[in-house]
């Protein structure tokens, strides 16, 4: 009785230690970052971007509402980028419009709520008025004032089927465990 005890106790440690070999990290996929902050004008943006396992900007939407100095603008362009260097993603669709954000934290290591730095005359800011957007100095300014991004990591489809496989033999164990319970009662 003792050696079937400790075969299912030793069953269900090792499915519990396969279940955490394979928990998801952040270096082997894609991050996610939901982004939510305040202009200065009382506008807001919102919105997603993504960076993939080698820290380059992989798609994006981001959208700013209307405030009391500039229009609202969705930013979904392939025109952009993610600058692992200085930590930022720059948005310029069409000469139109440019949203910079620099981050507290780099965005090569995910953390749960990083910053966006913000503050009057920047250094995170939304310009629009065609080529003064490229200059800080340019066109119709507005500041963000606060802001983070929030990041989760996506799992591999490796690491879905381990822990599927892991829970299925977790279930398996304790049938196991009820049907021995039942016959010995």
């Amino acid at each position: 009785m003792k050696i079937v005890a400790s075969k299912r106790l030793l069953a269900i440690a090792g499915c519990a230690l396969a279940l955490i070999a394979v928990a998801p990290s952040v270096a082997s996929a894609d991050v996610v970052w939901t982004v939510t902050g305040a202009f200065d004008d009382g506008g807001t943006l919102s919105g997603f971007f993504d960076t993939n396992v080698y820290g380059y900007l992989s798609g994006f939407n981001l959208q700013t509402t209307t405030g009391t100095s500039d229009v609202a603008f969705d930013y979904n362009a392939s025109d952009s980028y993610y600058s692992n260097g200085t930590f930022y993603v720059d948005a310029q669709p069409g000469y139109q419009s440019d949203l910079h954000l620099q981050f507290a934290n780099s965005l090569s290591v995910a953390s749960a709520n990083n910053t966006i730095q913000g503050g009057h005359a920047g250094p995170s800011w939304e310009c629009q008025g065609s080529y003064g957007c490229y200059l800080p100095s340019g066109g119709s300014i507005r500041y963000l004032t606060s802001g983070y991004a929030s990041t989760g990591a996506v799992p591999e489809p490796a690491a879905w089927t381990m822990m599927i496989v892991g829970f299925g033999g977790i279930g398996a164990v304790l049938r196991r465990r009820r049907i021995a319970s039942a016959a010995l009662a």
